[in-house]
């Protein structure tokens, strides 16, 4: 099944519009859940990069993008010590671009956690696939750079993120 999106995105990455760019970006994200009272917070940095598709003259685009990361802060949950071992996100943002540099997105994307968790000696590793949604606001510091924030959920875990991408 992963094969397959990234076929999907292989295939929305090529160069089908009027004009389109490359970008890299870095960032963090917080993951954040809770039940019954209990909750966690766990940080991760993360690389970016993704494919801008946009015809000439149109204030929309779509953007493909890969997100890999790694955890920075882990937490405890139930008395049990939680880490990110590894974040990967795949999503396709659909995009305004406003006149003053500032620009709003919405985005369903497919993502992969990969983490530990450890109690008196003994750990355990999992890793599961969502799919999710969320959305963002951006704002172009100049022709190459921009910083933006966003929002996602997936079932129940919140994902804020800030981070900034370099336009090449």
């Amino acid at each position: 099944m992963f094969k397959k999106y990234l076929m999907v995105l292989s295939l929305l990455a090529l160069p089908l519009t009027a004009s389109a760019n490359w970008s890299a970006g870095a960032g963090y994200a917080n993951l954040s859940d809770s039940d019954d009272g209990e909750s966690i917070s766990l940080g991760v940095i993360y690389g970016s990069i993704a494919y801008e598709l946009a015809k000439e003259g149109s204030k929309f685009s779509f953007i493909p993008a890969l997100r890999l990361g790694t955890g920075v802060s882990d937490d405890k949950f139930y008395g049990v010590k939680v880490e990110v071992k590894r974040f990967t996100a795949l999503s396709i943002r659909a995009q305004y671009n406003y006149d003053n540099g500032v620009y709003l997105y919405a985005m369903p994307s497919y993502a992969n956690l990969d983490i530990k968790a450890s109690n008196n000696g003994i750990s355990r590793s999992d890793d599961n696939w969502e799919f999710g949604f969320g959305g963002g606001v951006g704002k172009q510091i100049n022709d190459k750079t921009s910083i933006e924030a966003s929002y996602e959920s997936y079932d129940g875990t919140d994902l804020l993120t800030i981070g900034f991408k370099y336009a090449f």
